[in-house]
């Protein structure tokens, strides 16, 4: 971080425009190398998901007792070769967004090493069928490429670097750089410094434009139609945001002690991704819905193809196998999950309030919103990703309201966000008021 004897503070105006135009000029660049490098992670987990991919069921009717030996051999090779992953760890221990922000608020050096294979771990559990997320491991994996060029290229400080790694990532995957932005800023960096949010910026457009010449249009939210701002329509989303808040706190809680399980099973390290692996395969005939990271079936909730009782089922699972596969070392992303069981809850609202079954679902975007919100503890840029992704006013005053109720609930419970919570269970104080203090 800057100090007072640094030129970036106290250097004359030649200095300050050369650091100034280098931060930008690198941070461009930087976002491009993400976003092409986050697209490439995207691309192989789709590619190596489609070899053992089964239709999903939309009703417990349609479901076919039938045992895929693709998914089994997936699930037993990505938990074997894992298993032998976890041991060249410290402590058998992943790395993710939780040793990022501790990184930065206590402006520590991220571990390299375990960083890009804790993103390896990721990419073949993600590839095997693990009921992870991919948008953890792609966040820190920006930050750890950020952090190996920063040595041979920028004397940009340390946060405002991890920072605009992370929310490239983002920018890249959810088609949203101003969202990606206040992420950075709200959730890793957590401060406004010197350089402001241009950097961050910089990084984050450059990273979407990079996603956007090879994905073309991937937003996960596509909702032409707008809603009336009346009463009832403002009663839901706060509805949304209270059961949102309940659900989210119950993850995290399940999540972050499901490691304590995991020691306490007895279970050898190198095993240990067996266990979440063999109860995957076991529930995939009746639940596939589970396997992999869950984008088809948050598609067929937006568009109101579950019926309820799958969904309802789903959003207890969801949290059930995942806190598992993360405790028991099959390791993988957090929100990724959020994104999912709040996209169900918001469909079950639309099911049972606005019977919008088979139509499409309106609320699927407010309830993931706010569960993505109190997971990661960044309610602002959730609110600005969904303004992003739908271009209405409207939908932004109803997230801000689902969301803010829903962080408010969360954060009573188990705290700022997963993030925070994991480090305080590791004995890491993420005080931010002292943070700002110092810089």
């Amino acid at each position: 971080m800057p100090t007072r004897s640094d030129p970036i503070i106290n250097g004359n105006v030649k200095q300050q425009l050369s650091i100034r135009l280098e931060a930008i000029f690198f941070t461009l660049a930087l976002g491009v190398i993400v976003g092409l490098l986050a697209v490439l992670f995207l691309k192989t987990v789709a590619w190596a998901s489609a070899h053992w991919a089964v239709p999903l069921p939309l009703d417990f009717n349609d479901i076919r007792w039938q045992y895929s030996p693709w998914v089994g051999l997936a699930l037993l090779a990505s938990a074997l070769v894992t298993g032998q992953l976890l041991k060249l760890l410290d402590n058998g221990r992943p790395h993710g967004p939780a040793d990022l922000i501790n990184a930065t608020q206590n402006n520590q050096a991220l571990d390299l090493k375990q960083g890009y294979l804790s993103s390896l771990i990721a990419l073949i559990n993600l590839s095997g069928g693990a009921s992870v997320g991919i948008f953890g491991p792609l966040v820190h994996l920006g930050a750890c490429i950020s952090a190996s060029l920063q040595k041979m290229f920028t004397r940009l400080p340390r946060d405002v670097v991890l920072g605009s790694g992370a929310g490239a990532a983002i920018a890249a995957v959810f088609a949203a750089p101003l969202g990606a932005t206040i992420f950075a800023l709200e959730a890793i960096i957590r401060r406004f410094g010197v350089f402001g949010s241009g950097p961050v910026l910089a990084c984050t457009f450059a990273a979407y434009w990079a996603s956007e010449y090879f994905l073309g249009d991937h937003r996960f939210f596509h909702i032409g139609t707008a809603p009336d701002l009346d009463w009832r329509v403002l009663v839901a989303a706060v509805g949304v945001g209270v059961v949102s808040g309940l659900v989210s706190s119950l993850y995290i809680y399940t999540v972050t002690a499901a490691p304590k399980l995991a020691k306490a099973s007895g279970v050898a390290l190198q095993w240990r991704p067996l266990v979440p692996a063999l109860v995957l395969f076991v529930v995939s005939p009746v639940l596939p819905h589970l396997l992999g990271t869950g984008i088809s079936s948050i598609q067929l909730a937006m568009a109101g193809k579950l019926a309820l009782s799958v969904l309802l089922v789903l959003v207890f699972a969801k949290i059930f196998i995942t806190s598992m596969c993360i405790g028991f070392g099959y390791f993988g992303g957090v929100f990724g999950p959020a994104l999912y069981f709040g996209a169900l809850l918001g469909a079950v609202v639309d099911l049972l309030v606005t019977n919008a079954g088979g139509v499409g679902s309106s609320y699927a975007m407010l309830a993931a919103a706010s569960c993505v919100a109190a997971v990661i503890g960044a309610p602002v840029a959730a609110t600005v990703i969904i303004f992003e992704m739908t271009g209405s006013y409207s939908w932004a005053v109803l997230s801000m309201i689902s969301v803010v109720v829903s962080c408010q609930i969360s954060r009573s419970f188990v705290g700022r966000s997963i993030f925070d919570r994991q480090l305080a269970l590791r004995g890491i104080e993420v005080n931010d008021d002292r943070y700002r203090q110092a810089t």
